[in-house]
């Protein structure tokens, strides 16, 4: 079992996504996911992130569409500091949660940036931990949130996109499924 009163399982985890572990065991490995160890178990925030994946790969999203929008998301909240809130290796996960999305939150972390993602103020010298500064700022290197939040859009609408043509294709597969099998969920 696993350490903490809510955190599951490798087994409750599979039951919840009704996918087998080689399955799971897979798309963590293709994302680049923190495997956490039996003791740990997997926290409701983590298992949420694996809900929207799979949900992602029912509407036929490439594994490797998800994990450059994922990295792209870990890499703005690097950006903007959200990296020295938690201690945790599965810090990125510690939002996802939650169910409210607004114009500042991110798809799969369901971080929100506090700011609309297509334009706004960006507060992007946050820093939570006090750790010794670079010698050199991101944006002095080279790095700029803007310009990391606009290849984000630009790979979100790719996967908008996507999830609008096969809303369609499912849509017509649990009418066949209907009249095939008499009913839906059989």
């Amino acid at each position: 079992m696993s350490a903490g009163d809510d955190h599951i399982c490798l087994r409750e985890l599979c039951a919840v996504l009704r996918k087998g572990p080689p399955y799971v065991r897979g798309l963590q490995s293709q994302i680049g996911l923190h495997i956490p160890d039996d003791t740990t178990g997997y926290s409701p925030a983590y298992v949420r992130f694996l809900e929207k994946i799979v949900a992602l790969r029912t509407f036929n999203v490439p594994v490797r569409d998800i994990q450059d929008l994922f990295s792209k998301e870990v890499r703005i909240l690097q950006m903007l500091r959200f990296h020295t809130i938690r201690r945790s290796p599965t810090w990125y996960l510690e939002e996802c949660a939650r169910d409210r999305m607004t114009e500042g939150t991110l798809l799969l972390t369901g971080y929100d940036l506090g700011f609309p993602l297509a334009g706004g103020h960006i507060q992007s010298n946050l820093d939570f931990d006090g750790a010794p500064r670079e010698l050199f700022s991101g944006r002095e290197m080279g790095e700029d949130v803007r310009r990391a939040l606009d290849l984000y859009i630009e790979r979100l609408g790719d996967i908008r996109e996507r999830v609008r043509t096969e809303t369609h294709v499912l849509r017509q597969a649990l009418d066949w499924s209907e009249w095939a099998f008499g009913g839906r969920g059989t």
